[in-house]
């Protein structure tokens, strides 16, 4: 049960987002600017940095919802890598510079100080961008911050058929709030 007074029937983060739509915009525009601009990662990629986030933080809403969209980005052929990294914690599946990306990410949500010299540079040397390694901080950084907001407020979590379905209309709709 949320922790004040959200609507019933919106689970996740949608329920602090319609509490306060004019705090909506602002985070609707900054996850999709994150996670669906034009970048250096591919949306499925980041998309999987918020979900890994996710997953490292406990908020089973985020890690679901960000990880069916990262499905839906990345296809049955590289989903499995995701399943692997959620199940296990095992970044084997991915690329090298994935890898290192998804160890700063690791580093972050850990500790405000846990990036540490040798992560960039461990980075850098598996083809990792300056832009690159911005961004993963910055999803990190802006995810730890979405979990604390529903996990905080005690929201509802969304039905497990639901996921899917959310995933497909983030990749095909995007983050942008509605407009009125």
């Amino acid at each position: 049960m949320a922790h004040i007074a959200l609507p019933a029937d919106v689970p996740g983060i949608r329920g602090p987002l319609a509490f306060r739509p004019d705090a909506a915009k602002h985070l609707l525009g900054l996850a999709e600017t994150i996670l669906r601009q034009p970048a250096s990662l591919e949306p499925g990629e980041r998309e999987t940095i918020a979900a890994w986030t996710s997953h490292l933080n406990g908020c089973r809403f985020c890690t679901k919802s960000h990880a069916a969209a990262a499905r839906a980005w990345l296809g049955a052929n590289r989903s499995a890598a995701l399943d692997q990294l959620l199940a296990l914690n095992d970044t084997s599946g991915f690329t090298l510079k994935m890898q290192a990306l998804l160890e700063i990410s690791r580093a972050l949500q850990a500790c405000v100080l846990g990036v540490r010299p040798d992560h960039v540079e461990a980075a850098r040397a598996a083809g990792a961008t300056d832009m690159d390694i911005h961004d993963t901080v910055l999803i990190t950084a802006a995810f730890c911050m979405y979990n604390r907001y529903v996990e905080g407020l005690g929201t509802k979590e969304a039905e497990e058929h639901e996921y899917e379905p959310m995933g497909r209309r983030l990749r095909d709709q995007g983050y942008a709030p509605e407009r009125g």
